[in-house]
């Protein structure tokens, strides 16, 4: 059974030289646990105001906590896989085009208080072509819903 919850997102990428980005999105999703303990969540974002610019997210974290799938569909397109010391070759597909690219993630933790606060940190590198073009952060907190 799913019940609602607020997913906080913030992703920080550092490129040589250029500014740090740093993104935050917060949103309104669903959080449910699988029969074999997984923790599921989806939510939804919206990159401007044209509903062809909505991307849906399915977040996964495995019953252990040690790893986690990010999916992405819609306006963009891409799995990101995450857990300690996994590396893997992928593909992100956006409006403008797709690129090959690998994820090494080169940290990972991941905290639950009772499903009431869960909170999953990935630092990644990004390599394309063998050079890494960006050393990342994820942080995706979920917690329960206020009600209104």
């Amino acid at each position: 059974m799913s019940r609602e919850v607020e997913v906080f997102v913030t992703g920080i990428h550092v490129r040589e030289g250029e500014p740090t980005e740093k993104v935050e999105k917060n949103a309104t999703g669903s959080f449910e646990i699988l029969e074999d303990g997984s923790r599921i969540v989806e939510y939804d974002e919206h990159h401007d105001e044209a509903a062809s610019m909505k991307v849906h997210n399915r977040v996964k974290i495995e019953p252990d906590g040690l790893k986690m799938a990010v999916i992405r569909e819609g306006a963009t397109s891409s799995k990101l896989y995450f857990g300690h010391e996994l590396e893997y070759d992928t593909e992100y597909n956006t409006p403008y085009g797709s690129m090959q690219m690998k994820v090494r993630t080169t940290d990972f933790d991941y905290s639950n208080k009772n499903d009431e606060e869960i909170k999953v940190v990935a630092e990644y590198d990004l390599e394309i072509g063998g050079d890494v073009v960006s050393r990342s952060m994820i942080v995706i907190e979920i917690k329960k819903a206020v009600a209104k």
